[in-house]
């Protein structure tokens, strides 16, 4: 019983503890904005510093328009390998449709930029850890691309 019980507690402590993961934001870049809703591309560069490979199973993101407008959360099952060791780089579609037009029409209407904030959670897994890695990106979207989405919003007029 003693022979088996020195192995058992050398491999015990042995072993080096699971280090998290990191996600590093790349971009977010604005695929479409419309009167339906926004949709923004997410790149994030994930590294992988464990002797083994994890999956990423779920990206979790929320997402607020000119710090005040809150447009809501969205879950995306995702399936990527990151491979042990390495920084893989993942991308996802975010979309999240528009609660109040009126509110896009006011955000048009001010003649600046609108600034929007994706913050959000990867959530990682293997056999041997399982965590959710926070990330947060910011960006702006054009006075342009709001007016053209409120002009599309409005239903066109009989002739």
């Amino acid at each position: 019983m003693r022979s088996l019980l020195i192995p058992a507690l050398a491999l015990t402590f042995g072993c080096s503890k699971p280090q998290p993961p990191t996600v590093t934001p790349i971009q977010a870049s604005l695929t479409r904005i419309d009167a339906k809703g926004v949709e923004l591309r997410v790149e994030l560069a994930v590294a992988n510093p464990n002797s083994v490979d994890l999956s990423a199973t779920d990206i979790n993101s929320h997402i607020a328009l000119n710090k005040t407008q809150d447009l809501g959360t969205v879950q995306l099952p995702t399936s990527v390998t990151l491979p042990a060791g390495q920084t893989a780089k993942v991308v996802a579609p975010v979309s999240i449709n528009w609660a109040n037009v009126g509110t896009l029409a006011l955000l048009a209407s001010s003649g600046n930029p609108v600034p929007y904030s994706v913050d959000g959670t990867l959530d990682l897994g293997g056999a041997l850890l399982h965590v959710g890695v926070p990330f947060h990106m910011e960006g702006s979207i054009s006075r342009d691309h709001l007016v053209d989405a409120v002009l599309h919003s409005v239903p066109a007029l009989p002739r």
